[in-house]
């Protein structure tokens, strides 16, 4: 067991490293101090639920922690699909996770990133994207752009540092997106809430 502990804990470092200077030099672009704690990706991957067969995306993974976790929980690597705008997190992300399919490029142009892969639409998206912190035009632009790719009833998790919908209701309703607080992660660093948002029929 010890290899395996190792190998976490100094992926951990590496990610917390990282993250801390990418946050120092856009601090609102990154929209947090450290990488999200293993409690809140935990919580986040079980509100998720992912099964075998689907293929999950991934929008803003920054360093990882919330891949680790899916990955843990059994995801399998050809069924994850990574979608970052960073260019210093993809290039991270690339040498963390040599077999994952990541893709560079804005959430706003989801649809025609996963067209490059020829993936059309996908039951289940998990987002680390600090919504709250972006433009209104961006944030609505990011929902319509997850609303277009998700199936009928499929499902967006999505956390925010504040209680409050991270995706403004009216912009919900125009996506056709139902959303609810499903749990919080009061030992994240912030403390942290999820929200889950399901696309009508």
């Amino acid at each position: 067991m010890t290899g395996p502990l190792t190998s976490t804990s100094k992926a951990s470092k590496r990610s917390k490293l990282f993250f801390l200077k990418q946050y120092l030099r856009n601090p609102f672009g990154t929209g947090g101090v450290a990488p999200s704690g293993r409690q809140l990706a935990k919580l986040m991957v079980s509100k998720l639920a992912p099964q075998p067969s689907e293929v999950i995306v991934e929008l803003g993974p920054g360093t990882g922690a919330f891949t680790r976790e899916l990955l843990a929980q059994g995801v399998e690597p050809a069924n994850l699909i990574l979608v970052e705008f960073n260019k210093e997190f993809v290039k991270f992300l690339k040498k963390e996770f040599p077999n994952l399919r990541i893709v560079e490029g804005p959430a706003q142009e989801l649809p025609q990133l996963l067209k490059t892969l020829e993936q059309a639409s996908v039951k289940k998206i998990i987002s680390g994207i600090p919504l709250r912190s972006m433009k209104p035009k961006e944030c609505r632009q990011i929902a319509m752009a997850v609303a277009a790719v998700l199936d009928a009833g499929g499902i967006l998790i999505q956390f925010s540092y504040f209680k409050v919908s991270p995706v403004p209701k009216a912009v919900a309703a125009e996506a056709g997106l139902t959303g609810q607080c499903v749990g919080s992660a009061l030992n994240n660093v912030p403390p942290a809430f999820v929200w889950q948002y399901t696309k009508s029929a």
